[in-house]
């Protein structure tokens, strides 16, 4: 145990340092080595390991998950890449795997491939936290209360009865509502994005609004994924060098991608001291 301990904190270490270069060698490993030392990893870990392997190869590795931990993975993967694993799960797996995804997710999954490259659904996330309108900020803080202090989200999202985003409340107000206060009645209102919305208006909305992330909806406003900030910095780190440089000539986006690491790091410390102070 020791072994596979002092084992999975090296791949930890090389999976942050080298993303690209650790998913190929982990895809060039016998696939039982591949599954023991990929079981010891951490979720963010494997997250990032996944983002960047072989789709056929990644879901053969996350079907050996426990499928609720499995569940996690995938909210936490961009969606184009959630999307392309999800083809390659077998069916009864796949099942097993749907049945664990809020309705909005699995939509988002089923329907990203088809999206254009370049736009939201490309670069949005499906792990976020939603409640129905009835809920107590009680019961909102007692689930975020369940996460890692680097899991906290910025903003919770709001369903109505019939499950359709009708609001958006940011943790970090969560401490100033009276505790059994319903969700619907301290919500405020939001900006979202289209699916098919181009990551440069993404990127325009948030500056112009100053906001860290944007809920993505479908026509019927069914919250099918966020794009934050960060998401963006990664999606423009990962376009080829003079793509970027034309981008950021036409857009100002030099001056968005410096600091947000640092940006969200500060503000998740405070949002978790905000939270498990309540």
């Amino acid at each position: 145990m020791q072994h596979k301990s002092s084992g999975s904190k090296i791949l930890e270490e090389y999976i942050a340092a080298s993303p690209d270069k650790a998913a190929r060698s982990v895809e060039d490993m016998a696939l039982s080595e591949a599954v023991f030392w990929f079981s010891g990893l951490r979720a963010s870990s494997i997250i990032t390991c996944l983002e960047h392997m072989n789709p056929k190869k990644a879901a053969f590795l996350l079907r050996r998950l426990h499928v609720k931990q499995a569940a996690r993975i995938m909210q936490g993967l961009n969606a184009r890449r959630a999307g392309e694993i999800m083809l390659n799960l077998p069916p009864h797996y796949k099942k097993r795997l749907a049945d664990s995804l809020e309705a909005g997710q699995i939509k988002a999954l089923q329907e990203v491939l088809n999206y254009p490259a370049g736009s939201a659904a490309r670069v949005m996330k499906n792990d976020f936290l939603s409640f129905k309108t009835d809920a107590k900020i009680k019961d909102v803080v007692a689930r975020l209360k369940t996460l890692p202090s680097n899991k906290i989200p910025l903003s919770v999202f709001i369903l109505d009865k019939g499950g359709k985003l009708c609001g958006v409340i940011a943790t970090g107000q969560l401490a100033f509502y009276t505790q059994d206060s319903l969700a619907g009645s301290v919500m405020n209102g939001f900006i979202k994005l289209s699916p098919f919305d181009d990551v440069a208006k993404a990127r325009d909305l948030l500056m112009k609004n100053k906001l860290l992330l944007l809920p993505v909806t479908d026509a019927d406003n069914t919250l099918l994924g966020v794009v934050s900030v960060w998401d963006l910095s990664k999606a423009e780190s990962a376009q080829p060098a003079r793509e970027k440089s034309d981008q950021n000539i036409k857009s100002g986006g030099g001056r968005f991608v410096p600091l947000i690491a640092a940006l969200l790091f500060v503000l998740a410390v405070i949002i978790s001291f905000i939270i498990f102070q309540i």
